[in-house]
């Protein structure tokens, strides 16, 4: 094992896989609450195009993201990463301006992935995923595109709040198939936007965030490799937030761990 720092001073558990690549778990305390980042390879010996960002902004607001990269080896690494790094270089969000300005972020950096796609060979077709939230003032405001995912877990009842933005939703509202079908359906592996495809569409809400509910943020290589009723089971355990964390990804590892696994958690 090793302990690196960040940039932001921050400081990372980190662990080499059987496989080679790096697993990564972060523990931060920040304003009296708890928030657990993980990352995993997973088994199928690919590189990790998963990203994490647990951000203190310094004005009583916390800012969390995952991305998952796509299109495959740099170019999917560097989507996600420059989500990262946008995400990390914020300074201030406005308050009671929060949503517009989630939004105004993800469609700046979408333009910026897909005008370098256009002009670097090696990165056409890039793009990520990103599901990111603002804690601020006892509310989560939170900007989506792509099928990473937002779950919010009060009173032991999970809520999936993002919608994957895949062509299995739109065929689900056009009636072509089922609720029960689209779990498992070709389509929900086909996504009709990313952040990189030059016309990204970010969706944005808010909740109310108290004491005792947890966020959770994850890359599909947890939700879609796992059923919804494990994912509850382990969130309601009577364990730690770390715990939790690990558990979950040892589930997706133990279900097949077919790609990258990225959660972020935090406890109101």
């Amino acid at each position: 094992m090793r302990m690196r720092q960040g940039r932001d001073g921050s400081n990372t558990i980190e662990k080499l896989s059987m496989n080679g690549q790096i697993d990564g778990l972060q523990v931060i305390k920040i304003g009296g609450r708890k928030f657990i980042g993980i990352t995993h390879s997973g088994l199928a010996g690919k590189l990790n195009e998963d990203r994490y960002l647990i951000k203190d902004m310094q004005d009583n607001s916390v800012l969390i993201a995952v991305a998952d990269g796509l299109g495959g080896g740099v170019c999917g690494d560097y989507a996600a990463e420059k989500i990262r790094k946008n995400f990390a270089g914020l300074k201030r969000v406005t308050k009671n301006n929060e949503q517009p300005e989630l939004d105004q972020l993800v469609r700046q950096i979408d333009r910026a992935i897909y005008a370098e796609g256009q002009s670097i060979q090696d990165l056409a077709g890039t793009g990520s995923t990103v599901t990111g939230v603002l804690l601020r003032n006892g509310f989560a405001h939170w900007v989506h595109v792509g099928d990473s995912r937002l779950y919010f877990l009060r009173d032991e009842k999970l809520t999936q709040v993002t919608e994957d933005q895949t062509l299995a939703r739109f065929l689900l509202q056009e009636g072509e198939i089922t609720p029960d079908q689209m779990p498992t359906h070709y389509s929900r592996h086909i996504m009709d936007q990313c952040v990189g495809c030059g016309y990204s569409e970010p969706e944005t809400g808010n909740l109310k965030f108290n004491t005792g509910d947890l966020l959770v943020l994850s890359t599909d290589g947890l939700h879609k490799q796992i059923p919804e009723t494990t994912l509850i089971y382990i969130l309601n355990a009577a364990t730690g937030l770390k715990t939790k964390a690990k558990s979950l990804v040892k589930a997706a590892l133990d279900a097949g761990g077919m790609d990258n696994i990225t959660l972020v958690l935090v406890q109101g």
